[in-house]
C-alpha cells in the first residue's frame, strides 16, 4: 500500500485550523448540532476536516485508537458543559466566561491528545468518501456531512 504522512501536525496547526472552520457560520452551527443532537466529538470532526483537506484517510484501527485517545477528556468534555448549561442561569457573566474558559482549556488538551495521537499513525491516502462523511454516517448524522466537506473557509 502506498502510504504517505504529511509534515506532522502540531497542536498549535490544528488549533488554529480548528479556529479557522470553526468561524465559518456553517461549520459552528453543524458542531453545534452534532455535538447537542448526535453526541458527536467535535475536536474530533475538526480533526477529520484537517484530514479531508489533506486527502488522509483512517481504517478502522485508526479510528478506534483516535477514540482511545480522546477517552479520558470526552467524559470530562460533556460532563462540564452539561453543568455549565445547568448553572449559567445562576452565574454572575464573570463566572460564566471563566467557566467557558475552563472548558475551552479542555478542548485544548483534547486536541493535543489527537494530534499525539495522529503523528504516530500511518495515513494512507484517501480513495473513498472523506472522513467528515464517514463519521457522520457512524453517528446517524449524515445530513451534516455535506456542510463539513462543502463549507468554505
Amino acid at each position: 500500500m502506498n502510504q504517505y504522512r504529511p509534515l506532522p501536525l502540531t497542536f498549535e496547526r490544528l488549533w488554529q485550523f480548528s479556529l479557522q472552520h470553526y468561524g465559518v457560520r456553517e461549520i459552528k452551527e453543524a458542531c453545534l448540532v452534532l455535538q447537542n443532537r448526535y453526541k458527536g466529538k467535535v475536536n474530533l470532526v475538526l480533526l477529520l476536516k484537517w484530514l479531508d483537506e489533506h486527502e488522509l484517510s483512517l481504517n478502522e484501527e485508526q479510528w478506534l485508537q483516535l477514540d482511545n485517545a480522546i477517552e479520558r477528556t470526552e467524559p470530562l468534555l460533556q460532563q462540564f458543559r452539561d453543568y455549565r448549561r445547568k448553572v449559567k442561569p445562576h452565574l454572575p457573566d464573570t463566572l460564566y466566561r471563566e467557566s467557558l474558559q475552563f472548558e475551552l482549556q479542555l478542548e485544548r488538551q483534547q486536541q493535543a491528545d489527537l494530534v499525539h495521537c495522529i503523528n504516530l499513525l500511518d495515513l494512507s491516502p484517501r480513495t473513498g468518501q472523506p472522513m467528515t462523511h464517514v463519521y457522520c454516517q457512524k453517528i446517524g448524522a449524515q445530513r451534516l456531512s455535506q456542510i463539513f466537506y462543502s463549507a468554505e473557509k
